[in-house]
């Protein structure tokens, strides 16, 4: 896992994807996933997994202030599913949110089917739901995690 720039190309590529595959699982409003523009913001740190020279996965997360990040953007290609990458991936991105300084890591994931591998990841990793946070509304296409770290 390497720290990417979204407005790279291949970064570009995987957002599009991302967000096409979040469409048809909620409504628009119900749909959080970041834009490339929102992506390259101040406050989030958005990371590639390669092989070779091909983006395979990305993830950011968000600082929130007050050591807490909001996991963004997790996606590895659906050619590369089912093995393990996901998870590393997480595995990374909180070792490197515990290396700057957060305490608390927070994701928003999607009620519907599309989203049960991810939430059973979230929840082998230690997340546990718990309540809307930040901007976030109650939102039945909505599950919130978050776990404690460092």
């Amino acid at each position: 896992m390497i720290e990417a720039d979204p407005f790279a190309e291949s970064m570009q590529r995987m957002v599009r994807e991302h967000l096409a595959d979040m469409a048809p699982t909620a409504p628009e409003e119900s749909r959080h996933a970041m834009a490339s523009s929102a992506l390259a913001d101040e406050g989030v740190s958005m990371f590639q997994v390669c092989v070779g020279e091909t983006v395979i996965g990305m993830g950011a997360f968000k600082d929130l202030g007050g050591q807490v990040a909001e996991l963004k953007s997790m996606r590895v290609s659906p050619e590369f599913r089912g093995r393990g990458i996901g998870r590393r991936l997480l595995d990374e991105l909180i070792n490197t949110a515990v290396q700057r300084g957060f305490s608390l890591l927070c994701l928003e994931t999607g009620t519907h089917e599309y989203f049960t591998a991810a939430r059973r990841m979230y929840q082998g990793a230690g997340f546990t739901q718990c309540p809307p946070f930040g901007d976030y509304q109650l939102d039945d296409n909505s599950v919130y995690y978050r776990r404690a770290i460092g």
